[in-house]
């Protein structure tokens, strides 16, 4: 559907850097990375809202239709901001329906009144955006974007900008609409938790290059560096020597893993949350199980985040409050760890 073919842009310090990538149509796609590293360039590139005093190649194309060079209103893709970008001197109603002054397309009413309903704004409709809360104002910038029944919809950080309760809502709606409208969504993002939720595919981006792309599945247990798998949550990452089935740490500590038929991988990854705390507990499924001391416990909200060291090596896992009362353990105690060997991924990273 939406195709980006060796796209490059030059602005100022900053550089896009050769961008492939292909969107399928219905598809939840997410635009993921650290803040600063290009994401919504990249989103206001597929937009046609390039910077005055950029440079750009390259082809972007909507349905097999090159719409590099068209300008924004011709492409045929909509467009929600972080902060929703209403114009503050016009009702909710007249905000929805501004972008028909630049189309030719007929208003639709009984189209406009099914989105007006869904999204849950018919009681705002005379209102300005200064009276609304930060969701009714994401609410209100959807279907204005919705409305000209765009080929795609593009989303800023729709999220960030909000409120813990109101992100939850405009998430909820978010999948919702998607569900029931069949449409394409693509989103930028910095938090992988709300990608996990929402997105089906997703593209890492690190200062202006993609990374890694695939499904959020393959990134979320398959990075395929150690920024990906840092920025994606995975607390062990380790250089090792890989040989066939065994990953050795530090020369020392021996990892049981899946056979592995690629060459020259040097570095692991586990997921904290695939590290048990064993202590009397049956660890007969779990390949590698070593003993260690627990060096640090840190709170981290709803769980407590353990720093297990073994030979020298620093895991990191999580506990529940609840686990941790069961398992009375506190900083200083000897415990076990352990692990399934599929659980551990193995890369190759440059050196």
């Amino acid at each position: 559907m939406l195709k980006v073919v060796e796209f490059s842009l030059t602005l100022s310090n900053f550089l896009l850097q050769n961008i492939n990538l292909e969107v399928q149509e219905g598809e939840f796609f997410a635009l993921i990375g650290p803040t600063g590293s290009g994401k919504t360039l990249l989103l206001e590139s597929l937009m046609g809202v390039f910077p005055s005093n950029c440079q750009f190649k390259g082809n972007i194309f909507l349905n097999k239709k090159n719409i590099t060079y068209l300008p924004p209103e011709k492409r045929g893709l909509g467009i929600v901001y972080q902060h929703a970008a209403l114009f503050p001197h016009l009702t909710v109603k007249e905000n929805i329906l501004f972008g028909f002054r630049y189309k030719k397309q007929k208003k639709n009413l009984k189209e406009l009144d099914f989105l007006i309903q869904k999204l849950g704004i018919a009681h705002l409709l005379n209102r300005f955006p200064n009276t609304l809360s930060g969701g009714e104002r994401q609410r209100v910038a959807l279907a204005r974007a919705l409305v000209l029944r765009p080929k795609a919809i593009l989303l800023d950080e729709p999220l960030s900008a909000l409120d813990p309760n109101f992100q939850e809502e405009i998430r909820e709606l978010l999948k919702n609409l998607h569900k029931d409208l069949n449409i394409t969504f693509i989103m930028v993002s910095h938090n992988f938790s709300e990608v996990l939720y929402l997105a089906e595919r997703g593209a890492i981006i690190r200062n202006g290059q993609i990374e890694q792309i695939g499904t959020i599945s393959q990134i979320f247990n398959h990075p395929n560096s150690s920024f990906v798998a840092d920025f994606v949550g995975v607390k062990n990452i380790f250089s090792a020597q890989i040989k066939k089935d065994v990953a050795i740490i530090n020369n020392t500590l021996k990892i049981k893993i899946p056979i592995q038929k690629q060459k020259f991988l040097n570095y692991i990854a586990i997921r904290p949350e695939a590290i048990f705390l064993l202590n009397n507990r049956n660890n007969n499924h779990l390949e590698n199980c070593f003993t260690g001391i627990v060096k640090k416990i840190f709170r981290k909200g709803f769980y407590f985040e353990f720093i297990i060291e073994v030979d020298s090596v620093e895991f990191k896992s999580f506990l529940t409050k609840k686990d941790l009362i069961e398992m009375i353990v506190k900083e200083g105690d000897k415990i076990k760890i352990g692990f399934r060997a599929k659980d551990v991924h193995c890369f190759y990273e440059k050196l």
